[in-house]
């Protein structure tokens, strides 16, 4: 299982808790980011650092708590501030990259990278990198989806518990980074939150009974505009109280990069005042579309759903698409026969139908593992008796393992 860090006190307490627990994980995230930005940007880790402190002046606007949280990862662990900054808008940096191949410029940023001591992982050579594992659009990754997301609603659920599920596809390598933080605040619920180590949150959910997961979305207008990058996005979900406040404040920004950010509550419903929701917020540099529940149960996947915001988005590979038909019909099926609950969840994010455009995703050996996507983890969220079941591998590999009774 995935470290579970304990963090608590004002911003800067936690952040620097965060950074001394995290830190050889942190120096992962960064060999990683590293090596991505250069791969897929042509960018050095100084001029990745350089993009994310151009967006300072509207972060301190915006966030500036959050900014406060990681000058203390950065000085818990030893990094700068423009490092960790970086990775928390890792998001918004790759959103500038082209899709497949290696960029123009990735030898020389790469080589400037271990000539300037950036972090390197162990399996990366120690020499010049004209030439090594350097791949053109023809021989890129055929199928760039990511993440599937699921939820269900009590009136489809056996158990009539409030549930967000999420695989989370993206580089194996970043397993070795993954964390768990269990935060706690007297500014905010306590929370929850899985996510790359340096990176303030990602899949999680807080005490209020407020849940939040991720799906990339690409857009032609992404890295254009200022605003909101998604994960720091997420971490201000989690913060909220109630659903109301969520919505407010996912439409509350510009964004500069298209996402999917799932949201599910259960606040109120204890009282009556409202039932348990669930939409997925699709954002885009355009704005912000609703992808609604269907008969109480939804799925994202890794293209635009909403018809303004799928004019500007990239056309979606084959296995997103399949992945969606394949989500809904294992949900329905579930639902119609009374079984949906979180060990069905977990078998449909094990589900290996229609490979390699399957939800629970191998990664492909002939691919530079720069470029090997997989399901690096997933997760069951029950809102009601606020479990987190985490599988902290390829979902069909692993058991998942309950995480309860923390917050």
């Amino acid at each position: 299982m995935f470290p579970i860090l304990h963090l608590q006190g004002d911003p800067q307490q936690r952040g620097q808790q965060y950074g001394s627990q995290a830190a050889p994980l942190i120096r992962h995230s960064i060999a990683s980011y590293a090596r991505q930005f250069a791969h897929r940007c042509g960018l050095t880790w100084q001029q990745a650092q350089a993009q994310a402190e151009g967006s300072l002046p509207w972060l301190e606007r915006h966030v500036p708590h959050l900014l406060e949280e990681i000058q203390g990862i950065a000085a818990g662990s030893g990094f700068r501030f423009a490092e960790i900054l970086a990775l928390n808008l890792r998001t918004e940096i790759l959103s500038r990259s082209v899709v497949g191949g290696s960029h123009l410029d990735c030898a020389a940023a790469l080589e400037h990278n271990l000539q300037n001591g950036v972090p390197q992982h162990p399996a990366d050579p120690a020499h010049e990198f004209k030439g090594i594992d350097l791949i053109d659009p023809a021989q890129a990754n055929p199928d760039g989806g990511e993440c599937t997301t699921l939820a269900a609603l009590p009136q489809v659920t056996s158990t009539h518990h409030t549930y967000l599920a999420q695989t989370w596809d993206w580089i194996g390598e970043q397993r070795r980074a993954c964390v768990l933080l269990c935060v706690r605040s007297d500014n905010h619920p306590a929370y929850l939150t899985l996510t790359e180590a340096g990176i303030l949150a990602k899949i999680g959910l807080n005490r209020a009974g407020l849940a939040v997961a991720l799906n990339l979305l690409r857009s032609t207008l992404d890295g254009q505009t200022e605003g909101m990058p998604v994960h720091l996005l997420l971490r201000l979900l989690l913060e909220c109280e109630e659903w109301q406040q969520a919505v407010e404040r996912v439409g509350s920004y510009p964004y500069t990069a298209s996402s999917c950010v799932s949201v599910a509550g259960i606040t109120g419903q204890a009282t009556g005042l409202q039932p348990a929701k669930a939409t997925s917020f699709e954002i885009s540099p355009r704005g912000i579309g609703l992808h609604l529940p269907q008969g109480g149960i939804l799925a994202h996947t890794n293209h635009f759903l909403d018809p303004a915001l799928r004019e500007d988005g990239c056309p979606p590979h084959t296995g997103s698409s399949t992945r969606l038909e394949r989500a809904y019909h294992l949900l329905r099926q579930s639902a119609q026969t009374g079984t949906l609950e979180a060990v069905t969840l977990q078998k449909i994010l094990q589900d290996r139908t229609n490979a390699p455009h399957c939800i629970c995703r191998y990664p492909d050996p002939h691919l530079p593992v720069w470029d090997r996507t997989e399901s690096v983890a997933a997760v069951v969220m029950d809102l009601n008796q606020q479990i987190l079941h985490v599988a902290p591998n390829i979902p069909d590999h692993v058991e998942f393992v309950p995480i309860s009774g923390i917050f």
